[in-house]
């Protein structure tokens, strides 16, 4: 048993005590002051907010109905099982060489086992999650990361610049939350000139293009696009829980952050023969939580200006 996070045990003026909790939730907490201070003593002698000795069930144990109370109302909470508390640290592939990629990989060091170098196929196999932090878009070498990780089951996420910002996400589990192609995908449909895009990326995928150098924000801008990115993947990682709608997220060079909902792309049936049989099966998209008609989606879900990605 342990102290909820985020929440406190703390004395009032007139000697009662309260409880808080996030978003501005306070308790009063009745019963004698010298059991809850002896109960919050407890809790904070286990260092991590958790109960020292056994937790008081017998009802002659004075502590015993304020910790009932305090369970019923979230404020104490039960420890974590052994298997997810010693769950092992992810192995964390880093691909780019900008500052989002040097921010990243230090603010994982310690958490995730953090590997660098070349990407390719078969470190997308030997990964559990991959952080692709590139400069302007590169939309082909995406499309086949996109289909590496899809192939082998390896979640990953991205970063680009684009103008004098940055974009960061959805993080893709793939077959259960959108991807780069769903993206992609709904950024066209959204588009006043999908044609300018698709040249414009096929221009930046050229090498040995004049492309010009990209203008990165100020560190506390990166600062802000390295910690969203690493946040999801933490927040997945810990919980193995996805947002019920994926977000990709645009920090502006003035550090202002957008959220911009992605829906996946809708499931297709495959064509039916002459026979009147399906063909191999239905094609996927790489999320099966949702199948949305492409009529159906809001309008304030896909952004309209062909220069800001859905």
């Amino acid at each position: 048993m342990k102290l909820a996070a985020g929440h406190h045990l703390y004395p009032f003026p007139d000697g009662t005590w309260r409880a808080a909790g996030p978003g501005d939730v306070f308790l009063r907490v009745a019963g004698p002051p010298e059991v809850v201070a002896d109960l919050r003593d407890r809790l904070l002698a286990g260092g991590d907010g958790s109960l020292t000795g056994p937790v008081p069930v017998d009802p002659a144990d004075a502590a015993a109905p304020l910790v009932g109370v305090l369970r019923e109302h979230g404020v104490l909470v039960e420890d974590p099982a052994p298997a997810e508390a010693t769950r092992r640290s992810p192995r964390l592939h880093v691909d780019g060489d900008g500052p989002v990629a040097r921010l990243v990989a230090e603010l994982a060091a310690g958490w995730a086992e953090v590997r660098r170098g070349p990407l390719d196929e078969a470190a997308v196999r030997d990964a559990d999650v991959v952080m692709a932090c590139a400069g302007w878009l590169p939309d082909a070498a995406w499309r086949r990361l996109g289909a590496w990780c899809g192939r082998h089951g390896t979640a990953w996420t991205r970063c680009h610049a684009e103008g004098l910002g940055l974009f960061v996400g959805p993080l893709t589990v793939p077959g259960r939350s959108a991807g780069y192609t769903d993206v992609r995908s709904r950024r066209l449909a959204a588009a006043d000139s999908p044609d300018e895009l698709l040249t414009l990326w096929a221009w930046l995928d050229r090498p040995g293009q004049p492309h010009p150098p990209v203008t990165w924000p100020a560190r506390g801008v990166i600062a802000v696009a390295a910690g969203l990115m690493l946040g999801d993947v933490e927040r997945w990682w810990a919980t193995d829980e996805l947002p019920d709608v994926d977000v990709q997220w645009e920090i502006g060079a003035d550090g202002v952050v957008t959220r911009h909902p992605v829906l996946p792309l809708p499931v297709v049936a495959a064509p039916v023969t002459t026979a009147g049989a399906a063909d191999a099966g239905p094609a996927r998209s790489a999320s099966t939580r949702a199948a949305v008609p492409s009529d159906a989606v809001p309008s304030d879900v896909v952004p309209h200006a062909a220069g800001v990605p859905a």
